[in-house]
């Protein structure tokens, strides 16, 4: 009898505790543009995806690359947006809708370092609808992330700003609100495409160089075995992959020539070898667009929301001028 007390008290203390973490969440944790993307990738059907890191996100408007295609689009890069969410992002699409071509903006330097732990990697996961991808995701990745944001999402975002925005985000969540009006800032707005949108900023307000530079050498082999992943997958399911490196600024280039040579020449090796398209607008490309600071909002290679257009547009035509879009 003692024992069944004990039992029935701990299911009361273990339910109590999971509906405070989730209360919590649903009122501390934040509604992030990946709560965004994530719905839209698990809800509707887009003909092209476009993944990678924050290069490709401020980078690609779907709806300029996509003009006068018929085609539908979204971008789900990311800042922090390792070949492992990648995978499940595309598991994710895959599973809910019918993609035909995945574009990946290759950012050499992140295949060199490690998927940070904490609340960063699980911006995508967190937000992820009940799935086998969701499944998978967390005996894959969070499973082995910092426990404290796995069970409290929420402890690395400044409790100030959490507590400021609570009432905001508790509405968010539970009308199912997913107005892009609520991610406009002081320097980007997030558009319903999945673009993010960056004001200019003349170049001599730009922030101190501090790029993650690509080294052959210290490529991480669990990032290339989701990168072969993504390509299997795609293959199996009759999706296009294509890799594009988008633009850098010429002053990077320069200063750090050494480094970005070593990684678009591997990228173009890996590439040649698994037959896949590559347009690097830094080596082939390099006339295609500019690379003068004008275009972007930092020396790392984000661009402005101007420029970003463009350069879609330009991005758009080429792949048109290869029989991407045809291959649809």
């Amino acid at each position: 009898m003692r024992s069944f007390k004990k039992t029935c008290v701990f299911a009361a203390c273990a339910a109590v505790t999971v509906a405070l973490f989730v209360l919590l969440d649903l009122v501390l944790y934040p509604c992030t543009y990946a709560r965004n993307d994530v719905h839209t990738l698990a809800t509707q059907q887009r003909d092209v995806l476009i993944m990678g890191t924050s290069n490709g996100k401020m980078g690609v408007d779907p709806d300029a690359l996509l003009e006068g295609t018929g085609l539908t689009g979204h971008n789900a890069c990311a800042g922090g947006e390792y070949p492992q969410d990648a995978w499940y992002l595309l598991r994710l699409a895959a599973e809910k809708q019918d993609p035909k071509i995945l574009i990946f903006d290759i950012d050499a330097g992140y295949f060199t370092t490690q998927k940070e732990k904490g609340n960063n990697a699980l911006l995508f996961y967190h937000e992820f609808p009940m799935s086998f991808a969701k499944c998978s995701y967390f005996f894959d990745a969070v499973a082995d992330s910092d426990l404290r944001s796995l069970l409290f999402p929420s402890y690395e975002y400044p409790l100030k700003t959490t507590i400021q925005r609570a009432g905001d985000s508790f509405s968010q969540k539970i009308h199912h609100d997913y107005d892009v009006s609520h991610l406009k800032g002081s320097t980007q707005e997030y558009h319903e495409n999945g673009y993010i949108e960056r004001y200019p900023v003349s170049p001599q307000d730009f922030p101190a160089v501090n790029p993650i530079l690509f080294s052959r050498d210290q490529v991480v082999e669990e990032n290339m075995r989701y990168m072969e992943k993504i390509v299997k997958y795609c293959r199996k399911k009759g999706i296009l992959f294509v890799a594009v490196s988008a633009p850098q600024p010429d002053a990077m280039i320069q200063m750090f020539r050494e480094n970005y040579e070593d990684g678009w020449d591997y990228f173009t090796q890996w590439c040649r070898e698994r037959e896949i398209p590559y347009f690097n607008f830094n080596t082939d490309y390099y006339d295609a667009y500019p690379h003068d600071p004008l275009q972007y909002t930092d020396y790392e290679g984000h661009m402005n929301g101007t420029s970003a257009r463009a350069y879609s547009a330009v991005l758009g035509k080429v792949l048109g001028q290869n029989g991407i879009w045809a291959s649809v």
